[in-house]
């Protein structure tokens, strides 16, 4: 992975891909913005079960938990937007849980012999667990430390 740097800044910017997670963080943030702002203005527009995917059962916490939520996910696309390692700490560890929570949905269907529904509900585990390969992969690791040690130096100056 190439490291490109920011001619004024010096500092490292985001791979594509990093940038595409910081993307998506994004549109993450707003559907949860959207849902939980129609939830308290309109309340019955939608179920708990909208945000079930992004907030791995907070939801049932109300809309509160849904902007809460928007909130954490705006929080990380500005992290990984700016190469922070905290923010690839934040959704390695979400990822993580995405891959725990749908590990009990698998586990029926494998045991009811139902393979078609059991790829379909692993399919968020395996995206997880790639996820997760990349963002602890040494060379993209790497990328987020150089961030690191390009801001010790330019505070040095």
């Amino acid at each position: 992975m190439a490291l490109t740097v920011d001619a004024k800044s010096k500092l490292p910017r985001a791979s594509r891909p990093i940038t595409a997670l910081s993307i998506l963080a994004v549109a993450a943030s707003a559907y949860l913005i959207a849902v939980g702002a129609t939830m308290l203005l309109k309340w019955g527009t939608f179920s708990f079960t909208a945000g079930a995917p992004l907030l791995a059962g907070f939801e049932t916490a109300g809309p509160f938990a849904f902007l809460i939520g928007a909130a954490v996910y705006a929080l990380i696309a500005y992290g990984l937007w700016t190469v922070r390692n905290w923010a690839r700490h934040a959704i390695i560890g979400i990822a993580a849980l995405q891959a725990i929570m749908a590990l009990p949905k698998v586990s029926e269907n494998a045991l009811a012999l139902n393979f078609p529904r059991m790829v379909v509900a692993g399919l968020p585990m395996m995206a997880a667990s790639a996820l997760v390969f990349y963002l602890a992969k040494p060379s993209t690791s790497a990328v987020f430390k150089k961030r690191l040690g390009a801001v010790e130096t330019t505070a040095r100056r």
